[in-house]
């Protein structure tokens, strides 16, 4: 069926199975979605600030996943086109500047700005822009602009021109130093054969309007443009939602992955009801989680009593032998022969089996970690730094810490649980929960931890996580008063 991440449903295990035979079902996917700035209020009188995302494996007959493929080549010519011209016109700029034109005699810089990427991608498809591209039809007339653009869907131009603008704009932002994170270099320009089909809908409706992108059936959606597309799983949830007014529909987006389109219906929806939010039985006692490899998850409170654990699936870890031979027999095939797309399904249905039994297992834990227990506290690990040892590299991929907080942190805001965030060198793990000594000396490879000075004995990772329970965030610092 299809789930939404307000539900926290994970798939089962017997339906990760089902890749083998054909059905992929439908798990919680986490898009990012912008917040919106003004609460919407549906038709029903109901706030909707809740975002929230539909996932769906599609089931297109021969022509609809033709149609869907020709959306995907327009966003990607339409995004490569916006990388062109402002390459072309940096390219000339720089060329100018060798040859010691002065600047302001300089070629005129184009604007990256969405609005002016929208009106000249519409001019130039249309043939209105002076460098739109010119054909000839059968009768040997001359055409300008795109003769195909009737067949595809005017957002689409849209939606890649708005991508292009973002990507210029991060790439700009990081080298001025005003982006946190990595370097970001100038955008990348999308190949057919290297990046995977996606393009993306916007659902153009207001509150208590039919919207265009809604359920026509129990395994039925439909999409302006494309009409009535067929789908895997169930779409009750999302017809009632949307016919209660609890969920309004910003875009739908599409992706051809692993041999499958997937599509994911992003908007807003209205908060859970009060007694979904604060359950009777939640533990009103803060709870410490630690992560590990060995064992994915212990939930200890303050008291040292063990709550919760959960052992990791390990599914990569497993999996290395089937992947060894799938990839040997791809790398044996030739270039562009129907046996490297066979076999390129086949090892594709290995990676989309590891994902699904990977994220059943973490929609598990964060649903249930931020429905049980009013307050959480976790460690702020260092991932990246993580995955550049060698030796942990696969083993922290396989177990997410990363998509694990990101979980728990979005359905807790939706649940009222606090998650707090310990300070990165809190020493959880070598701070006896007894005592409160630090034994420095504690290595990864020490699974139990013996206090040398009151005598404890316990295993290493219910420490840590009683440790985290204890925690208590220092107060924040009050800003200095502004200088009179």
């Amino acid at each position: 069926m299809g789930h939404t991440q307000s539900e926290g449903v994970s798939l089962i295990a017997t339906a990760a199975l089902s890749v083998a035979s054909g059905t992929i079902s439908c798990v919680p996917m986490d898009v990012a979605v912008e917040k919106p700035s003004l609460v919407l209020v549906s038709h029903t009188g109901v706030p909707l600030s809740r975002s929230t995302t539909f996932r769906f494996t599609l089931d297109p007959n021969r022509e609809q996943h033709q149609t869907l493929l020709a959306h995907a080549g327009a966003a990607r010519l339409a995004y490569n086109h916006h990388l062109g011209r402002v390459k072309a016109n940096l390219g000339q700029r720089a060329a100018e500047r060798s040859y010691g034109v002065a600047e302001r005699d300089l070629t005129p810089t184009l604007s990256w700005s969405r609005v002016s990427f929208i009106n000249h991608m519409n001019a130039w498809k249309d043939g209105r822009a002076s460098d739109a591209s010119v054909s000839l039809d059968e009768a040997g007339n001359e055409v300008r602009g795109l003769p195909w653009r009737g067949e595809v869907s005017t957002d689409v131009f849209e939606c890649a021109s708005v991508n292009a603008a973002r990507a210029l704009a991060n790439w700009s932002k990081s080298r001025k130093g005003e982006r946190a994170g990595k370097a970001a270099g100038f955008p990348r320009f999308k190949s057919r054969h290297t990046t995977a089909p996606a393009f993306r809908l916007r659902s153009k409706s207001r509150p208590g309007q039919t919207s265009p992108v809604r359920a026509t059936g129990p395994r039925g959606l439909r999409f302006p443009k494309l009409g009535g597309l067929r789908v895997h799983e169930h779409t009750g949830k999302l017809a009632k939602m949307l016919g209660s007014g609890r969920f309004h529909v910003y875009a739908a987006s599409f992706r051809f992955e692993r041999g499958r389109w997937v599509v994911a219906i992003t908007g807003v929806a209205a908060q859970l009801h009060h007694q979904r939010r604060s359950p009777k039985n939640g533990r009103r006692a803060p709870v410490g989680v630690d992560l590990g490899v060995k064992t994915l998850a212990v939930v200890a409170d303050g008291q040292g009593r063990v709550l919760h654990t959960w052992a990791g699936v390990k599914a990569l870890q497993y999996a290395q032998a089937r992947l060894k031979l799938a990839n040997q027999s791809y790398s044996r095939t030739k270039r562009d022969s129907g046996g490297r797309n066979k076999a390129a399904r086949r090892l594709g249905k290995m990676h989309a089996r590891i994902a699904y039994l990977r994220g059943n297992l973490l929609h598990n834990i964060t649903t249930e970690l931020a429905r049980g227990y009013t307050s959480v506290t976790i460690e702020d690990l260092n991932v990246a730094g993580m995955l550049q040892l060698r030796a942990l590299a696969r083993h922290v991929s396989d177990a997410a810490f990363g998509q694990f907080r990101r979980q728990l942190e979005y359905k807790a805001t939706w649940y009222g649980t606090e998650v707090v965030v310990a300070d990165r060198w809190f020493p959880s793990s070598k701070t006896c929960s007894g005592c409160g000594t630090i034994n420095a000396a504690l290595t990864l490879s020490d699974r139990v931890y013996a206090c040398g000075a009151c005598g404890l004995v316990i295993d290493r990772d219910v420490n840590a996580a009683v440790n985290l329970a204890r925690y208590i965030a220092p107060p924040k610092a009050s800003p200095l008063p502004a200088a009179a």
